[in-house]
């Protein structure tokens, strides 16, 4: 059985948060204005620059580390062990 991949987890249901906040918004927004756009953007950069701080700290206590597949947390779900997050965790192989 592999152990949960703690980046991946935190990742996924950060961007399933995110895009439910994002839902909301285009219910009360039309989607093609520019204030709807201005607001997603802003959401979505608060978002990830706070997942960077957060896996940034996971890195620096040796929780997680850099997956080798070299992907970035804008990129979106991949299907790979890091699931898009970037990052894996520390006594992971880095085999996928």
């Amino acid at each position: 059985m592999e152990k949960i991949q703690i980046a991946r987890e935190i990742y996924l249901a950060s961007v399933k948060i995110m895009k439910k906040i994002l839902d909301l918004l285009g219910f009360k927004m039309d989607k093609r204005t520019s204030d709807f756009k201005y607001a997603k953007s802003q959401v979505m950069d608060y978002f990830y620059e706070e997942l960077r701080k957060e896996f940034k700290t996971l890195v620096d206590k040796k929780i997680i580390k850099k997956c080798p597949c070299g992907t970035n947390l804008r990129k979106g779900f991949k299907k790979c062990i890091c699931g898009g997050s970037g990052y894996i965790n520390f006594n992971t192989k880095d085999n996928k």
